[in-house]
């Protein structure tokens, strides 16, 4: 039976030790830190006792590896699928405006909802409608050297366009300001959302904290199958000989028994432990933060699962019932606010958009993830690194090599299937 290593318990982590658990591989997964779940885990708030997550995160029906995924674990019973699209968007003042598909085939469904998104003009929609049908047959030639806005302005979409559709997508799914955004990979996100399926627009909402949602089940999986999984042990030095990975240093141990090694932790990280790793030495990637701001009410009135938000720097407001979570991505100019400072904005947007006072506040904490993601600029289109290194034994995962995607659930996903796949694929060599 052949042996891998796993480094790192994100979702890139546990995808590859999953997939290899399930294809008869003995796997161990080391963690550095007490949980699993990289950027994506849940806990429990100390004071109300409620499961949140560091980062409201959400999967849509395009999220085919993801999907699959949590399939093999047995986790797709814990999530809340959408029977179609329908999200609901706020301007000031709990004005409110719906974008729903209707019960017509695709791709007429999501023709009507596009349609009939009041948040726009009739004159806007049909700016807007014309530059969304264009978008499958653009060609990759003309968006690799621009950055989403300057494609949105070649395409004529106004300000209130931007506003009301645009920027609440693009920013919610890149993590980043539109000027800085790879227009090539956001083409890749919209043709993958809305061109391939009727189910692919739909979104997907964990039931559950997201350790509760797959980080347990894939444990399951894994021990199940005579597979372990270590928490608190950080790798220190990985040594090779030539062009093989021959033993590696944890906190505690040297571990010299195995064949593979799949490293899925973070590009600073790799580069940390392993110097002579080669990457391209061009690939500079910049990470952009995400501040989640969760809110207890005396009452929450809130009726919907979430909400995105028009023209304001909260992006979106999630419902989990006893909680709310506010959302702002690209949260770089926010950071080195105060926890006071914070709360206060979110008060004020909440009140303008929803109606609730602070004084119905009861209890917030604010979360602040700093490297939530990296970047997906047009400088590193073609940067990111292969999951093959030139360690014969050795492959990469994580959300930052070449997935074709940015930086999301479903690119850390799709970097550990791939790095399993390739693993099965030279242990028949071996």
């Amino acid at each position: 039976m052949k042996r891998c290593i796993v480094i790192g318990g994100g979702f890139a982590g546990l995808t590859a030790a999953s997939y290899l658990a399930d294809s008869g591989f003995s796997v161990e997964l080391i963690e550095a830190s007490p949980k699993l779940g990289g950027r994506a885990y849940s806990f429990k708030e100390n004071k109300t006792g409620s499961i949140i997550d560091n980062g409201q995160h959400i999967m849509m029906g395009c999220y085919r590896e993801t999907l699959r995924f949590l399939h093999l674990i047995g986790a797709d019973k814990n999530l809340i699928y959408q029977k179609g699209l329908r999200v609901n968007f706020l301007k000031e003042n709990n004005e409110l405006f719906l974008l729903k598909t209707l019960p017509v085939p695709y791709p007429l469904n999501l023709l009507s909802a596009l349609l009939s998104y009041k948040a726009l003009s009739i004159y806007d929609r049909f700016i807007f409608l014309k530059f969304f049908l264009k978008i499958p047959f653009i060609q990759s030639s003309i968006l690799e050297k621009i950055s989403v806005y300057e494609w949105l302005i070649q395409e004529n979409q106004n300000e209130r366009i931007r506003k009301a559709f645009w920027e609440i997508l693009a920013v919610g799914a890149l993590n980043t300001n539109i000027s800085k955004a790879s227009a090539l990979t956001f083409a890749a996100i919209l043709k993958e959302m809305f061109f391939s399926g009727s189910k692919a627009a739909r979104i997907i909402i964990p039931k559950f904290g997201l350790t509760e949602t797959y980080c347990n089940n894939a444990v399951e999986v894994i021990k199940n199958r005579d597979g372990e999984v270590n928490l608190l042990e950080s790798v220190e030095r990985i040594y090779f000989n030539i062009d093989r990975i021959t033993h590696l240093d944890t906190t505690s141990r040297e571990i010299d028994n195995f064949d593979f090694i799949i490293s899925a932790v973070p590009y600073y990280s790799i580069k940390k432990i392993l110097p002579e790793i080669e990457l391209n030495k061009e690939l500079d990637l910049n990470y952009s933060s995400i501040i989640s701001i969760h809110i207890w009410l005396k009452n929450n009135i809130i009726k919907e699962d979430f909400y995105g938000l028009i023209d304001s720097p909260i992006h979106w407001i999630f419902n989990h019932t006893d909680h709310l979570t506010l959302v702002i991505s690209d949260a770089d100019n926010l950071t080195d606010k105060s926890k006071e400072e914070l709360f206060e904005l979110a008060a004020v947007e909440l009140k303008k958009f929803t109606g609730i006072i602070k004084e119905q506040i009861i209890h917030y904490k604010i979360i602040k993830e700093k490297r939530a993601t990296f970047i997906p600029s047009k400088a590193i289109i073609n940067q990111r690194p292969k999951n093959k290194t030139r360690f014969e034994n050795l492959f990469l995962a994580g959300d930052w090599i070449d997935t074709g995607l940015p930086s999301t659930i479903e690119s850390a996903v799709k970097s550990g299937r791939m790095a399993a796949d390739s693993v099965i694929k030279a242990s028949k060599v071996i």
